[in-house]
């Protein structure tokens, strides 16, 4: 009998570890949590308005979305129109348990029905945003330059628009960009924009730590400033408050005026004073997306495939 029951238990043992193992990540989302059978492989930014953008996670084919609060799953598809440009709402389905993501054409706006409160309000959480993507064991290579599967046509619409610095020029675009490469970026962005290049500037270097010509481009223009009077922050990491708000003084130098709007992040308390405008800006406008959880993550530092795809978007959605 004992032999029995110590049986009984390492079957029911067994059974949970092959349960639990099905499933390879999480997303969390206010109250609701997600479980995926797949990890996701990155993320990109889409709109469904003229205002309105937000981040899709990109998921291997086949990942099955299964939630832990039963089948109270509302979702909604959304198919792209050649027409407007945007992805548009197609159809709704309630009181699902699963989803198994099975193309690439369509995105999933998945939220948790709250059964205490009244529809259509009745919700747990802000929802995830996912689509479909073919996944791949390796990064891909674009022009000498690593990214991931899910950038590799927004990174070639930067390269095409020649924006890409020669200081991101063959390197692993899936890593953190540090300011210097950001201050090359936004001097590549401005000429692109207006046309016009940035002479070699005049000014005496403030800078002890740093001589590169881009750098003190984008100093002399203002697009940028020194983390102290005689440091600039040559390889510091720049974060994503810090990408928007250099982004904006490119846009004011083009003659542009940032206006700030309602920020609508679940962390908007976490973003710096002098930061709230920029990012208000660059988020309704459609170069900075949130992530799929409702955040902003002002803190995060920014990828450089990432950033080459914020100067795009400015240089697709604002150029005079």
């Amino acid at each position: 009998m004992k032999k029995l029951c110590s049986f009984v238990l390492f079957l029911c043992i067994l059974c949970s570890t092959l349960v639990t193992g099905a499933f390879a990540s999480t997303l969390q989302s206010n109250q609701a949590t997600y479980q995926l059978t797949h990890d996701p492989i990155g993320t990109e930014p889409f709109a469904y308005s003229e205002t309105e953008s937000h981040s899709v996670t990109l998921v291997p084919l086949d990942t099955v979305i299964h939630s832990d609060s039963g089948p109270l799953m509302y979702i909604e598809l959304f198919t792209y129109s050649e027409q407007s440009g945007y992805w548009s709402l197609t159809s709704v389905t309630t009181n699902q348990e699963e989803l198994t993501v099975s193309d690439t054409n369509h995105i999933y706006h998945i939220s948790t029905l709250d059964e205490t409160a009244p529809f259509p309000n009745g919700t747990l959480d802000r929802g995830i945003w996912v689509r479909g993507a073919q996944s791949s064991l390796h990064p891909i290579t674009i022009t000498g330059e690593l990214v991931d599967e899910w950038a590799v046509d927004l990174v070639n619409g930067a390269i095409g628009m020649n924006l890409i610095p020669t200081h991101m020029k063959g390197q692993d675009l899936r890593t953190p960009i540090n300011r210097t490469q950001f201050a090359a970026l936004t001097v590549r962005l401005y000429e692109a924009m207006s046309g016009q290049t940035i002479p070699t500037p005049t000014i005496t270097n403030p800078f002890t730590d740093t001589s590169d010509e881009a750098v003190l481009k984008a100093y002399s223009m203002g697009f940028t400033a020194g983390i102290s009077k005689t440091q600039f922050g040559a390889n510091t990491l720049l974060t994503r408050q810090q990408a928007a708000t250099m982004l904006c003084a490119v846009y004011q130098k083009l003659g542009g005026t940032v206006t700030p709007s309602t920020l609508s992040f679940s962390d908007a308390n976490q973003i710096q004073s002098w930061a709230v405008t920029p990012v208000s800006f660059v988020s309704a406008n459609g170069i900075i997306s949130g992530y799929p959880d409702g955040r902003f993550a002002p803190d995060d530092t920014a990828k450089q495939q990432e950033c080459l795809i914020m100067a795009l978007r400015m240089y697709q959605n604002l150029k005079p």
